[in-house]
């Protein structure tokens, strides 16, 4: 059955004191390669446990790849690009991440119960298994012919903290991640294929959307007071026939809501970054602003009635 709540760590009430984090920016294999993403997500994860990583995040359906926008796309995507969460896919990652002793977030596109109906999800999966699936609730562009939203929230309770997936899109849109802060999530896990835009394939204007991708991790840390954790795609990706080929921007980013930047990746190579995440670093970031009650002053005040003249 899937894990949509809290697995609550009894007597828990702070993240763990160190955290190391990794984000694995790189090209996922195309629409048909999911026993080669998986292959690759189970060797990166054990080179990130070697190295001493308790987190390990990937990009957004780095699993599954996405679809092809051509005749017979969605049946396409369903047979060949889609995977159920109880499947045997994410059971192997499960089960290295029990031999490992390590956290991850994997992409992937996940089949319902209903055929034809496609969710673009991220798995938080541990020693314990699926912690918990996240599904992608805004989509641009023709992903809305492809994928059903959900707009269910839960941000996830395991033995490193509190932990909130965010997916790609959802960057844009601060009420995602407000929804996380109000659940009390101290590591923000980002899961992206962002585009380039312009001749390079997706909406806007690649100057803007560059700046746009590598200031809205320490906007989202400051604002949610909480690790941000962001593993975008890199390389390139044909949509098919009616698209073409578009590029992925890159430029991951590990990001501490009192310290900024901890580590960056390029902007179009497959590179792996890694940082720590200190619980002390969190605490004097809710110290020097606390936030949270000052959201609830605010939200009494407006709530206050309007006075009539």
């Amino acid at each position: 059955m899937l894990p949509r709540g809290n697995c609550q760590a009894k007597g828990k009430n702070f993240m763990q004191s160190k955290v190391v984090a990794s984000a694995v920016q790189h090209q996922p294999v195309e629409l048909g390669g999911i026993a080669e993403n998986l292959a690759f997500i189970l060797n990166q994860m054990q080179v990130e446990a070697s190295n001493g990583s308790d987190l390990v995040v990937f990009p957004e359906a780095n699993l599954t790849s996405f679809f092809k926008h051509e005749e017979g796309g969605l049946k396409r995507l369903w047979n060949e690009g889609s995977v159920d969460v109880d499947g045997p896919e994410l059971k192997a990652v499960a089960e290295a991440a029990k031999t490992l002793g390590i956290y991850t977030v994997v992409g992937f596109n996940e089949r319902s119960s209903i055929v034809g109906t496609i969710y673009n999800s991220a798995a938080l999966i541990g020693p314990e298994g699926i912690v918990g699936v996240t599904r992608k609730c805004f989509f641009p562009g023709i992903e809305k012919l492809y994928y059903t939203p959900d707009y269910n929230r839960t941000t996830f309770d395991c033995a490193l903290g509190k932990i909130g997936i965010v997916i790609c899109y959802e960057t844009l849109f601060p009420e995602v991640a407000l929804e996380h802060f109000r659940q009390g999530v101290e590591i923000l896990a980002v899961t992206s294929s962002f585009w380039s835009g312009g001749a390079k394939g997706g909406a806007g204007d690649p100057v803007t959307k560059k700046k746009f991708w590598e200031t809205v991790p320490t906007v989202t840390a400051i604002q949610n007071q909480a690790f941000v954790v962001s593993c975008n795609a890199c390389g390139f990706l044909d949509l098919g026939k009616k698209v073409g080929t578009w590029e992925r921007l890159g430029l991951s980013q590990i990001v501490s809501p009192n310290s900024g930047i901890l580590a960056q990746a390029g902007q179009f190579a497959a590179e792996t970054i890694r940082a720590e995440l200190l619980e002390s670093d969190l605490i004097e970031a809710r110290a020097n602003y606390p936030l949270m009650a000052d959201r609830l002053r605010g939200r009494k005040l407006v709530e206050q009635p309007v006075p009539t003249r």
